[in-house]
């Protein structure tokens, strides 16, 4: 029996789903529609993975805070918040 996601084309998604397919390709947008389909997700921004900005500015402590900045899109003043 043939999986119906497989039949699923671009012209057939939603806008949201064409800018996922455009960076994922269709195939991710039809295990995340098979698996996830009916959920809602939010993807936040770099700034709000806390975690991660503390590891980053861990991991390049001999680059200045405003290198650091620079590379993570986030002012100075960000950086120093974590410091």
């Amino acid at each position: 029996m043939n999986n119906v996601f497989n039949l699923i084309k671009e012209e057939d998604l939603t806008p949201d789903l064409k800018m996922i397919s455009d960076i994922c390709g269709i195939d991710t947008v039809r295990i995340l529609l098979q698996h996830f389909g009916g959920l809602t997700f939010y993807i936040p921004k770099l700034t709000r993975l806390d975690d991660f900005i503390k590891r980053y500015i861990s991991m390049y402590r001999d680059k200045s805070k405003k290198t650091i900045a620079k590379e993570l899109g986030v002012s100075e003043q960000f950086i120093r918040k974590f410091l």
